[in-house]
């Protein structure tokens, strides 16, 4: 259509017709920050995106802002009514790369000073727009398939491999046209092996005089649809084994779905034709490959507020490396809600971001949670503990059974199975270690034998993964009401011994926490 965004789709046709292999896609207001063009090759190795970044629970989305510094700031096409969901879940959620090579087919680079974000943003936060700043020590993410994350046409290089998912819809508006395409091209990616690739702002965005309201207006389906469209994109599937029988059987059945009209249908029709016309070769489906069970030693999970990870966490995990012998995986899962004073949160954040030695890292914001102990249960704290200890204490627990949980989801994705699994956390220190520090069998756990205040000491714990499940879990028996005493380490030691498990506590081993004042990480 005349004056349609669309157009481009002639010029990509044009490009590939030239015998381009790939493809730069900018805006008339970016403004390079180098004298070149940045991009990855189009295979790369671990080490140059050593980050896969994941889906929580409550929604196939990421928020990649986040991970690139800016947790408060959703791209354009995100769903708003998910940013809580995703928020809590972990608005910074990535696991170790462990691809030996990463096909980077799609690479997509962020903006600074005015990012691309929707109306509503920019309408609720006028004093950040032109200031917003990413963070450029972040290394590129890698989107694990099945998360979701919209990306644009502003800052983007695309491989020929990818060439078939330069089609711009043209029954949607301008604001909606190229998100509609990073969601549909998204789903296909991964069935020839291909990978979403954010990388850092390599542009600053000078942006041109935009109506915010009618931005608004244009973007009515993103608000209203996003969500919808991608959780269709997750159920779809095909049997067909070619890509571009793939791609015309997904538009006819978006078109049925009513996420674009049927006329686009006979578009992308046209716009495959005229692919096969101008000698371009599709790449084949990959068929996924199942791999065999790997046993590792052991799964640590460190649970707690985002702080003192280079004080504390550092070194406590080199003394469980060099004490425990075989392949060991860190689980960094981590409250952002607690706002120091003394370091700038910030920094705190970043440091864990920069962290390269975890396996998997979650960093969320802590919800609204209620244990729901049921009213007619005596329930006391003994030693006393202040109500305003009794909240932190819940979300401690909830930390460590989603933690666990986050473990036993991932044995599963990556067909681990753990041997031990270690409870720590990021604020205090392996002072004093055994040589050995496993337990002498899989049906003893191991507890410091310090700071027990009538029970057993709650900062540290390792035993086998069965064992464990009843020390992690333990928040789902706070509503049993079968122990009332639920000061922290009473409740502790009743509950191990009410399941009969056998606790060494060990006076060889010390675990202490980081003090806190001046010039301390907390």
């Amino acid at each position: 259509p005349y004056g349609s965004y669309a157009r481009k789709n002639l010029g990509y046709l044009i490009a590939i017709k030239c015998g381009a292999k790939i493809i730069f896609e900018s805006d008339d207001d970016n403004l390079l920050e180098t004298n070149d063009i940045y991009f990855l090759p189009k295979i790369v190795q671990q080490k140059h995106v050593p980050w896969i970044g994941f889906h929580r629970q409550r929604s196939p989305f990421i928020n990649i802002y986040g991970s690139f510094g800016h947790p408060n700031i959703w791209p354009r096409g995100f769903p708003i009514d998910e940013l809580r969901n995703v928020t809590e879940d972990g608005w910074h959620s990535v696991r170790r790369n462990l691809e030996n090579n990463t096909y980077a087919y799609i690479q997509q680079y962020l903006a600074d000073l005015d990012p691309d974000v929707d109306a509503i943003y920019r309408l609720s936060h006028p004093l950040s727009i032109g200031r917003i700043k990413f963070d450029r020590d972040q290394p590129p993410i890698a989107l694990e398939p099945f998360t979701f994350s919209p990306y644009n046409t502003q800052n983007t290089i695309t491989y020929y491999e990818a060439f078939w998912g330069l089609y711009l819809p043209i029954t949607t508006t301008f604001r909606v046209c190229d998100i509609w395409r990073s969601f549909w091209v998204q789903r296909l990616l991964w069935d020839i092996g291909g990978r979403l690739i954010f990388g850092t702002s390599t542009v600053k965005q000078v942006r041109n005089s935009h109506s915010f309201i009618k931005d608004m207006d244009d973007e009515y389906q993103l608000y209203h649809e996003s969500g919808s469209f991608v959780r269709f994109l997750v159920s779809w599937s095909s049997s067909y084994s070619l890509l571009w029988k793939r791609i015309a059987q997904l538009a006819r059945d978006i078109a049925q779905a009513g996420f674009w009209k049927s006329k686009e249908v006979n578009i992308m029709d046209a716009w495959l034709a005229d692919l096969h016309s101008v000698g371009y070769s599709f790449p084949s489906i990959i068929s996924p490959s199942s791999p065999l069970i790997i046993q590792k030693r052991a799964a640590v999970c460190v649970t707690g507020f985002a702080e003192c990870i280079q004080e504390a966490w550092v070194p406590t995990w080199s003394t469980i490396r060099n004490h425990l012998q075989g392949n060991i995986d860190a689980f960094l899962f981590l409250s952002s809600s607690h706002k120091l004073e003394k370091i700038p949160f910030d920094v705190n954040l970043k440091q864990i971001r920069a962290y390269l030695n975890s396996t998997v890292t979650i960093l969320y914001e802590d919800r609204v949670i209620d244990p729901h102990i049921p009213s007619n249960c005596k329930t006391f704290y003994y030693p006393p503990m202040s109500r305003s200890h009794v909240i932190p204490y819940y979300q401690q627990l909830w930390g460590l059974a989603e933690c666990f949980d986050l473990v036993k989801e991932y044995e599963q994705k990556m067909n681990i199975r753990y041997e031990f699994l270690i409870r720590a956390r990021p604020d205090s220190v392996l002072n004093r270690v055994p040589q050995a520090l496993e337990p002498v069998n899989n049906s003893t756990l191991v507890i410091p034998n310090e700071n027990g205040f009538g029970g057993y000491n709650d900062r540290f714990a390792i035993g086998s993964m069965s064992i464990m499940e009843k020390y992690m879990r333990r928040w789902h028996d706070l509503s049993r009401c079968y122990i009332e005493n639920l000061h922290a380490e009473s409740f502790l030691k009743l509950l191990l011994n009410r399941f009969n498990i056998n606790v060494q506590l060990m006076k060889t081993l010390s675990y202490e926490q980081q003090p806190h004042g001046v010039g301390r990480c907390h």
